[in-house]
C-alpha cells in the first residue's frame, strides 16, 4: 500500500480589519503619495504656498496609509512632503524679499 498525503487545510478566513484574500492595498490610498509628490514639485516651479501646503498635508496622509499598510508608495509621501515643505519655505523667503526690497525703495515696479 503506498501512503496518500491528507488534503491541504482550507484557507483561514481574514481578521476583522484584514483586507480579503488575494486583495492587497488599495489603489485610493496609493493615488495619496502620487498627489503629494505632483503638488510638492509644483510648489517649487510655479505655485508655491497654494501646492506647498496641500502637499505637505497629503504627503502626510499618504505616510500615514502607508504604516497602516493601506498604500505600498508612502517614499513618494515622504519626498512630496518634503518637497511641500521646501517649496513652501522658498515661497515665504520670496514673500519676505519682495516686501524688504518693496519698503527700502530698491524695487521699481
Amino acid at each position: 500500500m503506498t501512503d496518500i498525503p491528507p488534503p491541504p487545510m482550507p484557507p483561514q478566513p481574514p481578521m476583522p480589519g484584514q483586507p480579503a484574500y488575494g486583495a492587497g492595498p488599495s489603489d485610493a490610498k496609493n493615488s495619496l503619495g502620487t498627489w503629494a509628490l505632483v503638488l510638492g514639485i509644483l510648489s517649487i516651479v510655479c505655485c508655491g504656498l497654494f501646492a506647498g501646503i496641500p502637499a505637505i498635508i497629503v504627503g502626510q496622509k499618504s505616510k500615514e496609509a502607508a504604516a497602516q499598510g493601506l498604500a505600498t508608495n508612502g517614499n513618494l509621501g515622504q519626498v512630496g512632503f518634503i518637497l511641500g515643505i521646501i517649496g513652501s519655505a522658498l515661497s515665504v523667503l520670496g514673500g519676505v524679499f519682495y516686501g524688504i526690497a518693496a519698503a527700502t525703495g530698491s524695487y521699481s515696479y
